[in-house]
């Protein structure tokens, strides 16, 4: 398929990510489809990598002052690009030269296909493991295997991805693509149900190759006992955020009695692992609370656009 005509942009968020920021523009640069615009948001740096990317000329640089999170950051960067196509990228991501373009043809050659991605080399562990992702009960992602059969998935990971921007407008909420109420985790999960609710699919394409490091910005901390508190609350509560925004009744059944199940394990379990965070943690609660009046609004406004043809997530779900 020939897909030189089609115009294709970057778009990426960097917080700190210095040490990875010259590998990752040099894959982008090296793709044999080539790119119209590299758009860079960077959120509030402190490790000098805002001053690299401004003396680059082929980067579009937006700067915050602060850190805004994953999510604002990652709309900011599309909203700077007009292109068809928008290509995700984790600044700890570095792309083998097809990448963009086994992507483009998946996504062009299949009307509904709102996105893809690929294999991943996850250099922290070793090992190989496909960039899309089927649903676990508990409301994380299972990565897709790793093998050579190009498939259909539920999501696909943010950290390399090319989306349909026709796609990504149709589930805008509050002109948002990524819930920006996220700042981080499960934003991935959170837009990969609201695109198969409107009856768009992604895809797997293993010959689109990739390496990427993973929570690069956290110096690889991979594991959830590894991060900062702050990020393990928010990946805790934004499980909850998006059950009850994008469940449907018959979801609800089958995911809330398994998530009741699990929350009565994990929750023993952290103050067991991590006495001295638990106070912490407990704020989940109530930083739910607070948001529910927005997630009543969202949950309203998905189910309204919800397509006859979206199914229930029972397909898509593996393991716990």
């Amino acid at each position: 398929m020939d897909t030189s005509g089609l115009h294709v942009a970057a778009a990426l968020a960097n917080w700190n990510g210095a040490r990875y920021l010259e590998r990752c523009l040099t894959a982008l640069r090296q793709q044999t489809h080539r790119l119209e615009k590299i758009v860079v948001v960077d959120n509030g740096s402190t490790d000098g990598s805002d001053l690299w990317l401004e003396s680059q000329p082929d980067v579009t640089l937006i700067r915050h002052a602060h850190n805004t999170g994953y999510c604002h950051g990652y709309n900011r960067a599309i909203e700077a690009t007009d292109t068809p196509f928008v290509l995700t990228l984790n600044t700890d991501a570095f792309l083998e030269e097809h990448f963009v373009r086994a992507c483009l043809e998946t996504v062009v050659g299949a009307p509904r296909c709102a996105a893809a991605t690929g294999l991943f080399w996850e250099e922290a562990t070793n090992q190989h493991i496909g960039g899309g992702f089927w649903l676990r009960r508990l409301m994380r992602m299972r990565p897709t295997p790793a093998d050579e059969d190009a498939r259909e998935v539920f999501g696909v990971t943010g950290a390399a991805a090319l989306f349909r921007r026709e796609a990504l407008d149709t589930v805008r909420i509050d002109g948002q693509i990524f819930d920006e109420s996220y700042f981080s985790y499960g934003e991935d999960i959170d837009l990969a149900w609201r695109l198969q609710s409107l009856g768009w699919h992604s895809m797997y394409v293993p010959t689109a190759k990739a390496h990427h490091v993973g929570s690069g910005s956290l110096d690889g901390a991979l594991r959830f006992f590894d991060k900062p508190v702050f990020f393990q609350r928010q990946a805790l509560r934004n499980r909850y955020l998006t059950l009850m925004k994008n469940a449907s009744l018959l979801d609800s059944l089958q995911l809330v009695p398994a998530m009741f199940m699990g929350e009565l394990l994990l929750w023993p379990l952290l103050f067991l692992r991590q006495p001295w965070r638990f106070p912490s943690l407990l704020k989940t609660p109530a930083e739910l609370l607070v948001r529910l009046p927005r997630v009543w609004r969202w949950r309203r406004e998905i189910q309204r656009r919800r397509s006859p043809e979206a199914g229930s997530v029972h397909r898509w779900l593996k393991g716990w």
